[in-house]
């Protein structure tokens, strides 16, 4: 009996061991009979998959970014070969919109420091070329000491002091920072004085109206009872059609006289002797008054002027040979009936 269980349980160990080797042997040649793939083989394989997935479901895939392996540093502690690693460094890559944040809070920072620092403040400006006028009357137009430099309008004020001062020829303006202004101006210069009785004007040499102020050496002078007469493309003020009284001086400050009646008087300036005056009456026009003691007027149409100069020539000629001495006027305004009183 003890025999028989004996021979039974060698033969169960037999066949395990048997069963053991051949499963022992048929991985070995599995592995054996089966090729290994590549890394490249696996990849191609990837992409094919990974293109027939996006073709089957027409969803765009997203790119994966690669993983950022932060640097380690080591440092060599002298010849022993010993190391020391140092704390990895974050390696930061700013993004578009991280950038366009930054430089919008830069570009507020400088907006606020020029607008209310001390630096960008005009506490003083430069001007050149003055002559009558004066720097107090510029900044009464401008207002420009304690006013910050991006508040100020260089188009603006050339604009403001042309219309102030009808006495200036041209306004240039330069600003520089931190707070530099400089204003170069050029001031007409006047030439006759329009002396209207309870009013004086001034003209220069092109006819614009200005208004006296400061002092004027060499002024020729000009005897009227009516205001300046105006070109025709000027706006005429209130009062007498065509003599343009005003009952406001300064509505007249900056506009023409007429042209003809500005060459008129620059001729009779250079043929006068420099006792004569001139005058201008609102009933007979432009005229002189003669040394001999009489006025003389050629009208307010001065289209024929040099005839009617050489007209007064030979009347003159002929109070000489007749003895004639007027007492108040002779007027050559009408050529073909001219009188005298």
């Amino acid at each position: 009996m003890s025999v028989n269980s004996t021979s039974t349980i060698n033969r169960a160990e037999q066949l395990r061991q048997r069963r053991a080797q051949k499963t022992a042997s048929r991985a070995s040649a599995a592995r054996k009979a089966a090729p290994v793939k590549s890394s490249a083989n696996t990849k191609a394989a990837a992409s094919v998959f990974m293109r027939g997935y996006q073709a089957s479901t027409n969803v765009p895939l997203r790119k994966i970014p690669p993983m950022r392996v932060r640097r380690q540093y080591y440092y060599p502690l002298g010849s022993s070969g010993a190391e020391i690693r140092l704390p990895a460094i974050p390696l930061v890559k700013p993004g578009i919109r991280l950038i366009s944040v930054i430089l919008v809070v830069l570009c507020a920072m400088a907006l606020y420091t020029i607008a209310f620092s001390d630096p960008f403040e005009v506490q003083s400006f430069q001007v050149m070329g003055l002559q009558r006028l004066s720097y107090a009357d510029v900044e009464a137009v401008l207002r420009l000491e304690g006013s910050q430099i991006v508040e100020f309008n260089p188009l603006e004020a050339q604009k403001a002091l042309m219309a102030a001062f009808p006495e200036l020829a041209s306004v240039d303006i330069q600003v520089g920072l931190p707070a530099e202004v400089t204003i170069g101006v050029v001031e007409r210069q006047p030439a006759f004085a329009w002396d209207k009785g309870d009013q004086v004007y001034w003209l220069d040499a092109e006819g614009v109206i200005l208004p006296p102020r400061g002092e004027a050496e060499g002024l020729m002078r000009i005897e009227s009872n009516i205001t300046p007469p105006l070109a025709a493309s000027s706006t005429p003020a209130k009062g007498e059609a065509g003599n343009s009284s005003s009952d406001s001086p300064t509505a007249l400050w900056g506009q023409k006289v007429d042209a003809l009646l500005l060459k008129a008087i620059n001729d009779l300036v250079f043929r006068l002797s420099p006792e004569s005056e001139l005058v201008y009456n609102s009933i007979y026009g432009l005229g002189w008054q003669d040394p001999r003691g009489w006025e003389v007027y050629i009208g307010k149409n001065l289209e024929n002027f040099e005839q009617k100069l050489t007209l007064y020539e030979s009347i003159v000629e002929y109070f000489e040979k007749m003895d004639i001495h007027p007492q108040e006027l002779v007027s050559i305004e009408f050529i073909n009936a001219p009188f005298y009183k």
